[in-house]
């Protein structure tokens, strides 16, 4: 009986279990991001930017990947968006320093490169076990899964992965795509969008006298930030509304529920599982019964 017993457990674990499922890889920055105001959002920045990084990627900004798995199809991809490189003259230092972008830099597009498989986990692979890594598994039924990935080939088609929009660039009205924005997009399109997601963003009034380039035309030194240490997101003066996905407030998020689940305090209406990889939490949340949009992906 013990043999059976044994033999049978041999054969089920052979057996890999069948998923469909989106995962976002979080990265958060070296130190963190400070949004508290124009002047913390600039320090802080600046401190991510010039921390040095040798053998692996440095993420100074945080960041977010794509994974797409639909074992009821065998499909199953990377996906990222990032900046390309800059041409001569045209670098984030050169449009800090020499063109007076100060915050503008936030809502400029910049030509994108659009990250698949091998990069992907290539980059990720150092990250793996690190307290600046965490990831949200969400299960979806086949449908959602195979929407997912025919939104990813399209994006591609389109050239939209050739755009690194600002933060307020929105990939499903073709503007592009910052990396947080285009690992949202596929909740979106999927139908996943929860209560939980609005906890993900960053929203501020960014006072315009900050912001050079051309959606002002003008020039904003970075020393005229630095000097105002007092002055702060505000709607009572010039300003651009931001509503941006941020990828720290979705990597803390992902630590806190984790946390919610592990002592019994989760309240959240999907069905969640959790684990750690050394300093590096995971949660997965089960919405495979969540209906699936059906109809065009974009919005223009």
């Amino acid at each position: 009986m013990t043999r059976l017993v044994l033999l049978m457990v041999l054969v089920m674990s052979s057996f890999s279990v069948k998923a469909d499922e989106l995962k976002l890889h979080l990265l958060r920055s070296p130190v963190g991001i400070n949004w508290k105001s124009p002047w913390n959002l600039s320090v802080s920045t600046l401190k991510n930017n010039i921390i040095p990084f040798k053998n692996k990627r440095a993420f100074a900004i945080s960041h977010v990947f794509v994974e797409v798995k639909c074992d009821s199809t065998g499909e199953h991809i990377y996906r990222g968006m990032t900046s390309a490189p800059a041409e001569p003259g045209n670098s984030e230092v050169d449009m800090l320093f020499k063109k007076g972008y100060g915050l503008g830099m936030m809502f400029h597009t910049y030509p994108g490169l659009y990250e698949k498989n091998e990069v992907v986990t290539r980059d990720l692979a150092p990250y793996l076990g690190s307290k600046r890594y965490s990831s949200l598994t969400i299960k979806v039924n086949p449908a959602a899964c195979q929407r997912m990935m025919d939104y990813a080939h399209d994006f591609e088609a389109r050239g939209f992965g050739k755009k690194y929009a600002g933060l307020q660039g929105d990939p499903l009205k073709g503007d592009g795509s910052g990396c947080s924005a285009f690992g949202v997009s596929f909740m979106r399109v999927a139908g996943l969008m929860d209560s939980f997601t609005k906890e993900w963003q960053q929203i501020i009034d960014v006072p315009t006298r900050f912001v050079g380039g051309e959606i002002t035309g003008k020039k904003v030194k970075l020393t005229y930030i630095l000097k105002s240490i007092r002055a702060r997101w505000n709607n009572k003066e010039p300003h651009i509304h931001l509503e941006a996905w941020d990828p720290e407030l979705m990597h803390a998020w992902v630590k806190r529920t984790y946390q919610q689940v592990k002592w019994g305090e989760y309240q959240g209406q999907w069905p969640a599982e959790i684990s750690k990889h050394r300093k590096s939490y995971h949660l997965t949340l089960d919405m495979s019964d969540r209906a699936t949009p059906t109809g065009s992906f974009w919005l223009f």
